[in-house]
């Protein structure tokens, strides 16, 4: 599905020149690009590591003979993903491999390891917007306040966005853990569309002019991130 969907992004993106390219703004505002990519690299590597280390809790060591317990980025991120995001400011990491069936609690195990990703964002976010709560960002100067303000923004963002219950993202796997056996196996057989729902949901509603993202998650993003950092975050 990599190659197919950077492909479909990227015409996407060259036909429309409606969505933002991180990089061509690297010139413009430097400080905004290193901390877009303090933020995405903080955010994917921290998240993708709580789905490998609650996983190996539960009982399933997968994902720990990969190499995926581990907070080096380069265990966790995918070379097309990566260049999405680098490209248009979109992407995704690799995904942990979980075998449920080694999960001690079972389908519940799946949810608690797929919940782990989203929780840490968010968790990530709240240390981030300690220092600029208490003032300490101000004072070591504007351009760290900033990227502390784009770390809670982004990791808020990866946060809410990871819980739709649309396959692959995380909250799809926790809504099939929760669910009664024959609901949850009803569930499974969607999977396959979930990707093209996804691009869906990402390009095809907003170029019609159908928001879904704004209430579902950017409005409930910048209501937590603004919280969090005690200012207008986004």
């Amino acid at each position: 599905m990599g190659p197919i969907l950077i492909l479909l992004l990227l015409v996407y993106y060259f036909a429309t020149g409606g969505l933002a390219s991180p990089i061509q703004n690297a010139g413009r505002d430097p400080v905004g690009f290193i901390g877009f990519v303090v933020a995405i690299v903080l955010g994917v590597t921290v998240h993708e590591f709580m789905h490998a280390y609650t996983a190996h809790r539960l009982g399933d060591d997968t994902a720990r003979l990969m190499g995926r317990l581990s907070l080096d980025p380069r265990a966790h991120f995918d070379i097309w993903g990566s260049l999405l995001i680098v490209l248009i400011g979109f992407g995704y990491g690799k995904p942990v491999p979980v075998n449920e069936t080694r999960l001690a609690p079972g389908r519940i195990g799946l949810s608690l390891v797929s919940l782990a990703g989203p929780l840490t964002n968010l968790a990530l976010a709240a240390i981030a917007a300690v220092p600029l709560r208490a003032g300490a960002a101000d004072a070591l100067g504007g351009s760290y306040e900033r990227i502390l303000v784009l770390v809670v923004g982004f990791n808020c963002l990866l946060g809410v966005f990871n819980l739709l219950p649309i396959p692959p993202l995380d909250g799809s796997k926790v809504v099939y853990g929760l669910l009664p056996a024959r609901q949850a196996w009803a569930w499974r057989s969607y999977e396959q569309y979930g990707p093209f729902i996804l691009l869906a949901v990402l390009f095809v509603l907003p170029y019609l002019r159908i928001d879904v993202l704004g209430p579902l998650v950017l409005a409930p993003a910048r209501a937590l991130a603004t919280f969090l950092a005690g200012q207008r975050v986004f």
